[in-house]
This record gives C-alpha cells, structure tokens and sequence, in this order.
C-alpha cells in the first residue's frame, strides 16, 4: 500500500484543451455525447435476473453476470444485487453545468487541479491488461462547513460547501475519466445552516456531470457500477440500497473535443475510489475553481472491487491491495485524509488536524 499527499503549487496551470474549455464549448460536447447514447431501457416488474441469459440481462438494462472463474467476487456481488428485487426506475436525466469533475494529474506532468482527490488509486492495470470495470459502495455524507468557515459569534460564514463521492475509471493522469457518484451541499445563509441535501450523478470528463432523478439525502447507502464495455462506450448503475430504489444501466458515450475532432476514450489505465473537492462555475467568461470543501465527517467506501483483462478477454479480478492512497493537502491543512482498512474497505476523513464543525 502506496501513501500520497499532494500540494498546490507543484508545476504551473498551463492552458490544457480539456480542462479550460469554455462553458459554450463544453455544453456542446455534452449534448453531443448524449445524442450517441443508446436509449435507457428498464426491465418489466415480473423479470428475474437470475434465471435468464446474459443477453436477456443487457436488454432489459442490466449488467451482465461476470464470470464466476475469473471474477469470483464480483460475481457473489452481482448474484447479491440481483436477489434483491431492487425497484428498478427511469430516470430523467439533467446536464448540471455548475460543476465540473476534473481528472487528476500526477506529479510527472505538468500539474491541472491536481489537489482535489482524496482516497485510492490504481496508476496503472496489471501488465498487458485495461481496466473494465469498477465497483463501489459508499455512505453518502452528511456534510458541514470547514473549520474556516466558523465565525467567532458561533455562526458560520455563508456559502455553499460540498464535497463528492465516486468511483471511477482513467483520470489519474489521462485525459479523460469516466465516473459516477454522489455530491453532499451544505448551504449556509444568514450564518446557519440552511440545507444538507445530496444528488447523484454521472460524467464522462470533458463533458458536463449528467445529474440522475434518483432521490439520495446524506446517511444513504450507494451501490455503484461501472462497466467500460468499450472505449467508445460504457454503463453506470447507481442504487440507493437504504430506500431500495435502483437505476438500470445508464449508457454514455465518449465525449469529442471540437477543436480537433479527436475523441476522448475510455483508455483503462487507472481506476479509483474517490473523495472529491469538485470545481464550479463563475465569471463571465465562465473558469471552473474548486468549491469550498465541506467537513463531510468521514464516509467508508465497501466492496471497492475491480476488474481488468487483456485482448483475448482473459480477466484478472483485484481490490484495494496494493492501490494508492490520496490526501487532499493544503498546508498547513490536511482537507481530507484516505485510510484503507482492509482490502475491500476504504476509509475517508475531514479535516484531521482542525477543530471540528460537527455537533
């Protein structure tokens, strides 16, 4: 297990396509990345996903069953989820153009947002294999402001803070990163707290966040699912398991960047379970900056599974052994700390070294 803190100030922000693209432009690739998307279909009430063919499964909008020889933990996860007759909803779906997910860079190039992640990494898959797939369930937080925010009459400064929570595929230094999750919003007015709400999302970076009709609120319990099913396309499901309501999976496609025409795929060279200062919008011309990051307590990250094969599709199925961890460092502040405590179980935490805002 691999420790990593990292710190603003490591190289300069030069101008990168991806990552500085106006909000025009952006927009435009999102709804061009959704005109590609395949229709999302859902299964009839009376389906078991247990007693019919893979083919059957990604028809009515389910993931197919992996294999129990090479997959043998995914595998029980998958037989576990299926066995729970889930209500399986259509949601409506929403572009947000208030935030954005930037990939991380690491520390050999050139250095973009490359404070924001917090948790576990993989930099790269086993020798001569790509990443597929990637597996996460998490407590979505309860989010308060930061220590920062406290004001000495006892109230808090007002804002929005927010912290967000995902499981995701490429985007430790790669261009793209395809991911899903959850964000947690503490909003402040007049000195107190107003609202801790939460909602779950989907992106394939460059694109805009594609925000899910999924009702999530903070102490939930997600169940996520990635499928990169090819590198031009791939599926997320998202389940709420503590109200037993489900997506089915939700198709994306890889986003264009306009200026060159040339794609952005799913390359799978890392995969992650992350804890996020996400970045939102401002300014006219638009610039993304990261958000104030919440004291969202800590959260625990269960079953962090994940899968990569090489080109004849023999597969090698792995957890968190031997990932690397990430902490969101500010010095002299340490934002967000990543502990695993064993080799599907991953730990995040707010704010070690401050005085708490948390009642």
């Amino acid at each position: 297990m691999n420790s990593q803190g990292t710190t603003h100030g490591d190289g300069a922000m030069p101008q990168v396509p991806e990552t500085m693209l106006d909000h025009e432009t952006r927009l435009g690739i999102t709804m061009d990345m959704i005109k590609q998307m395949p229709e999302i279909v859902t299964p009839p009430k009376d389906f078991e996903p247990l007693k019919v063919s893979n083919t059957e499964l990604v028809r009515n909008g389910l993931p197919p069953r992996p294999d129990k020889q090479m997959y043998p933990k995914l595998r029980a996860l998958w037989e576990d989820m299926m066995a729970r007759k889930f209500t399986i909803i259509k949601p409506e779906l929403h572009v947000d153009t208030t935030t954005i997910h930037y990939p991380k860079r690491t520390v050999d190039e050139t250095v973009v947002f490359d404070n924001i992640w917090s948790g576990a990494v993989f930099p790269k898959p086993p020798a001569g294999n790509t990443f597929y797939t990637i597996t996460g369930a998490w407590i979505v937080p309860n989010p308060y402001p930061p220590p920062t925010a406290k004001l000495s009459n006892g109230k808090f400064a007002d804002g929005t803070y927010q912290a967000a929570a995902w499981i995701g595929l490429d985007g430790y230094g790669t261009q793209g990163v395809l991911q899903c999750g959850t964000t947690s919003v503490c909003v402040v007015s007049g000195g107190i707290i107003t609202s801790q709400t939460a909602y779950a999302w989907y992106e394939w970076f460059p694109a805009y966040p594609i925000v899910a009709t999924l009702a999530v609120k903070p102490g939930d319990l997600m169940q996520a699912i990635i499928c990169g099913l090819q590198s031009n396309q791939g599926s997320v499901i998202i389940t709420n398991m503590s109200s037993n309501i489900s997506t089915p999976s939700l198709p994306i496609a890889e986003p264009t960047l306009p200026y060159t025409k040339t794609l952005v795929p799913l390359l799978g060279q890392t995969a992650e379970w992350i804890m996020e200062d996400a970045s939102y919008a401002s300014g006219n011309p638009v610039v993304y900056t990261p958000l104030p990051f919440s004291n969202y307590g800590a959260t625990f990250f269960y079953n962090c599974l994940q899968a990569s094969r090489n080109a004849a599709g023999v597969g090698i199925e792995g957890n968190l052994a031997g990932a690397t961890l990430l902490n969101i460092v500010h010095p002299p502040t340490t934002l967000s700390t990543a502990v695993q405590e064993n080799n599907t179980v991953l730990q995040t935490y707010a704010y070690a070294n401050t005085p708490s805002t948390i009642p």
